[in-house]
């Protein structure tokens, strides 16, 4: 019996050395009244989630492993959830569509802190890019002590704007991007009025001028931008090669450019009625014309070769020799606040020339679309392009969509 009672309390007493020497530290919090601890003394608890647009998320883990020295994971939104996550752009977490509902109807990110999850939504791809800028200069500034990380939960980062420009902003910032498109709508052929020419946007409706093969018939079709429904359809008119077309805000009308020799005729559409008003005569020649609500001036091109600006009265301010030498085919062309773009066609895909508003080339940018381009225009935060489809297909307008990635750079 003594020697039963002797080998317990042995036992015990090792079992009480073995805990008390015992090296193993308890896991360290992930979170404070305060804070998200992301990285504490060279551990973390977070993974870092996405349901699309890897890069992004690859990016945010670049910047956390370059500031702190931790390899943070980098999951699929199908993974198993876990309590500390950062959620980076659309996934399948409650938390997101929280903070995404911030973005309803508008474009831009909202960056907050819900429970245990840092969640970085946008709109799209590109806007989620530009919060993660936004999101790890806040962190370097206010979230940095050494090489701990945390996120206050009061953080909040919002960018919202009904007016993106984004292919602008994307170039003044000199970010790398692509362009990819995205077909948003077919106006079949209409008789023999089947070629695709110019495009262009009031800001809530879409007008494209399609005409006959022999330069002698031409119509305007008005889509719904929301719906990209049908609205109505022109008379017919004689607009020759009706080469490109533009919006005129101010007058509320569409602008159909003759093109090729009668470059000095205009034929303006009324945005409402579309009933087709009388020529205007104009002191240049045009095959692109394209107009800029904020500055109340008309470019105008012919050729691929002349670059004009007038004002809203076409009185030419001035003209400059266009110097881009792409070898693809002149179109016509398109704008925003910032920039002038021609949309030019080659053997396998498209190019959009840029130049700014004073008449200097700006870049060239890639647009990987075999058909053949028309024209292009910027409306209601989107850009779009017409192509020609073919004499059985007519005009396919396609949303034009820049892609561009966030990367850590110390």
């Amino acid at each position: 019996m003594r020697r039963f009672v002797f080998v317990v309390i042995s036992l015990l007493a090792a079992a009480l050395f073995v805990l008390s020497c015992s090296t193993e530290e308890p896991e360290s919090p992930a979170q404070t009244d305060d804070s998200l601890i992301i990285v504490n003394d060279g551990a973390s608890r977070f993974k870092i989630v996405y349901g699309s647009a890897k890069p992004n998320a690859e990016g945010f883990a670049a910047f956390v492993s370059g500031t702190t020295g931790v390899s943070l994971p980098v999951v699929l939104d199908n993974a198993e959830e876990s309590e500390y996550e950062i959620l980076i752009g659309s996934c399948n977490r409650p938390e997101y569509k929280q903070v995404a509902a911030d973005l309803s109807g508008t474009f831009g990110y909202s960056i907050k802190v819900v429970g245990s999850k840092l969640v970085v939504a946008g709109s799209d791809v590109t806007w989620v890019a530009f919060g993660l800028r936004a999101l790890v200069k806040s962190l370097r500034e206010n979230g940095l002590d050494g090489q701990n990380l945390n996120a206050s939960k009061d953080l909040a980062i919002k960018q919202l704007t009904d007016d993106p420009q984004m292919i602008a902003r994307l170039i003044r910032q000199k970010y790398d991007f692509t362009l990819s498109a995205v077909q948003v709508l077919n106006q079949v052929p209409i008789g023999d009025i089947y070629v695709a020419q110019g495009a262009a946007s009031d800001g809530k409706n879409m007008y494209i001028v399609m005409r006959n093969s022999g330069d002698t018939k031409a119509v305007v079709c008005k889509y719904d931008l929301k719906s990209y429904s049908l609205l109505g359809i022109s008379s017919e008119f004689n607009g020759g090669h009706c080469n490109d077309m533009t919006f005129d805000t101010a007058g509320g009308r569409a602008i159909v450019a003759h093109g090729q020799s009668q470059g000095r005729i205009l034929t303006p559409v009324d945005g409402e009625t579309l009933a087709v008003q009388p020529n205007i005569n104009i002191p240049v020649g045009s095959g692109a014309i394209t107009y800029c609500p904020s500055r109340s001036q008309y470019a105008i091109s012919q050729g691929g070769s002349t670059f004009h600006v007038t004002d809203a009265s076409f009185k030419l301010l001035f003209t400059k020799s266009r110097t881009d030498k792409t070898g693809y085919t002149a179109q016509g062309m398109g704008s925003d606040d910032s920039y002038v773009y021609f949309p030019m066609s080659g053997s396998s895909d498209n190019v959009l020339v840029v130049y700014d508003w004073e008449g200097n080339f700006v870049t060239t940018l890639t647009l990987p679309v075999s058909i053949e381009s028309e024209s292009m225009c910027y409306a209601a935060g989107r850009y779009y392009v017409i192509f020609y489809g073919g004499s059985k297909t007519g005009a396919i307008v396609s949303e034009i969509i820049p892609t561009h990635y966030y990367s850590y750079t110390k």
